[in-house]
């Protein structure tokens, strides 16, 4: 309620019943011009609708729910503060990065080979020999390669895939191209039979050659009428090998008569054994100097058995024995010194070692047995491209033993110069498999490594600028690092 005496109210109150009643009036006169009509020679104007206020757009939001998620807040560049000590440990920081890097990437581009054991399965399959061998004293006609397994094969005097080549005793050098030793074409020497074209003939005199049919036929005749059984080949009248001839020679005993003399024909002189006629006669090789390089590549069955170079010719028994056939002669002087250039099994692989490669033995004085004991590993290298490659390795051990004056006389051990690999294989089975560091393993590194510098560079700047910041509060000065 109004203060003050009954006087002084009183025309105040007049005065607000005046302001209301000019309010009311105003209000009505405004009220009667909106209703007025509008004159005919006034037109409304076309003012345009005000724009709508604008709309927030959505990805503002977006933007916004993803600002929240940072991790890295960032400061302003005026809030940062760089120092020397921070100059320096960023210097070091980078070129351990960089280091560390390039010996990711030599490990990355580096493989490694994974090795793996296991039975071999394998049951069927052959294996080849590479062998490249020299012998500086002993000439080529008298060396004969022979090999022989546990499941009864022989290779004698093998020839195929085999390259020989004579040598200088005293450089080494060869003295001539390599010969290959070729199978006897009989029908280039007019040896074939006219009634057989498969039949060689036993006898290079065709006089002897029918004399050797009739009687061999004769004999067979009189075999069967007396109702008796054939002995194997006895009926045999084709020559094809050495053996074939040396059987025929042997069991019909026929004489020629040239310069008013009989004589025996020599199975030497037949062109099929020119070869096992220098074999078995080892002394005269005495008076030649010169040396052999035998290389080349045979294969054997998966099975123990050795191939050796020994003197004389060899043959397998009836009892199925090989048999070594020489002349008498100074065991002594067979000279088996030798060089051994390679000798692998099977294809070769990167990283191979072969024991035996490089190997020499010399003989000061006489002759020698040289016997190396290998154990073959099947093996598998599996490359990073490329099928897998099927070979083998090996372990050897060698024994030595001289052969003396005397050796094979009465009473004496008898000794067989020569050199021999005596092999064994292994049940076991070696895979080697080549990798490399995955592509995700060197990106995750290289993430460690930047990551983890960074880190423990970070932590070690603040360590400093804060005991520097401590020493100068101290001190009361200003920062100085």
């Amino acid at each position: 309620p109004p203060i003050g005496p009954p006087c002084q109210r009183q025309p105040e109150q007049a005065r607000s019943r005046r302001s209301r009643a000019h309010r009311r009036s105003g209000t009505r006169a405004a009220r009667r011009a909106m209703d007025a009509p509008v004159p005919t020679a006034m037109r409304r104007r076309n003012v345009a609708a005000p724009d709508p206020p604008p709309r927030k757009a959505p990805t503002g939001d977006f933007v916004s729910n993803f600002k929240s998620l940072d991790v890295y807040p960032k400061t302003l560049s005026e809030f940062k503060e760089k120092t020397s000590s921070g100059g320096l440990i960023s210097v070091v920081a980078v070129s351990t990065i960089f280091l560390l890097v390039v010996s990711q990437l030599a490990a990355y581009f580096r493989t490694h080979t994974v090795d793996h054991l296991s039975v071999d399965s394998e049951r069927e399959r052959a294996i080849r020999i590479n062998l490249n061998i020299s012998f500086p004293a002993l000439p080529c006609k008298g060396i004969g390669l022979v090999t022989m397994d546990v499941a009864g094969e022989q290779q004698i005097d093998v020839i195929h895939n085999m390259a020989k080549t004579s040598l200088d005793p005293d450089s080494g050098r060869p003295l001539g191209a390599p010969s290959v030793t070729e199978v006897v074409n009989l029908r280039t020497l007019g040896l074939m039979r006219e009634d057989r074209p498969d039949c060689g003939k036993c006898y290079t005199n065709e006089l002897l050659q029918q004399q050797f049919v009739s009687t061999v036929t004769r004999e067979v005749e009189d075999i069967k009428l007396r109702g008796q059984a054939l002995k194997p080949g006895f009926g045999a009248t084709c020559c094809n090998t050495c053996d074939d001839v040396r059987a025929a020679y042997q069991r019909v005993r026929l004489v020629t008569q040239e310069g008013g003399r009989a004589e025996v024909p020599d199975w030497k002189t037949h062109p099929l054994c020119a070869h096992d006629a220098e074999l078995i006669d080892p002394g005269a090789l005495e008076t030649m100097r010169e040396g052999c390089n035998v290389v080349g590549h045979l294969m054997v069955n998966k099975v123990a058995g050795n191939i050796h170079v020994a003197p004389g010719r060899a043959f397998a028994s009836q009892q199925g024995n090989l048999v070594h056939e020489f002349k008498p002669f100074t065991m002594a002087h067979f000279n088996t010194s030798h060089t051994i250039h390679q000798l692998s099994f099977g294809p070769h692989y990167p990283s191979q070692l072969n024991p035996l490669d490089g190997v020499t033995k010399r003989t000061a004085g006489g002759s020698a047995l040289y016997q190396y004991y290998i154990k073959v590993v099947p093996t598998t290298y599996k490359p990073l491209r490329g099928e897998p490659l099927v070979t083998s390795q090996y372990s050897v051990t060698e024994a030595e033993r001289p052969v003396a004056e005397g050796t094979g006389a009465r009473g004496a051990e008898f000794v067989l110069p020569g050199v021999f690999f005596i092999y064994d294989i292994s049940p076991v089975k070696v895979t080697y498999t080549v990798t490399r560091q995955p592509l995700s393993a060197f990106l995750t590194s290289l993430a460690a490594i930047v990551g983890g510098v960074f880190v423990v560079a970070g932590m070690i700047d603040a360590a400093v600028y804060n005991m520097d910041k401590v020493a100068h509060k101290k001190d009361g000065g200003q920062l100085g690092l």
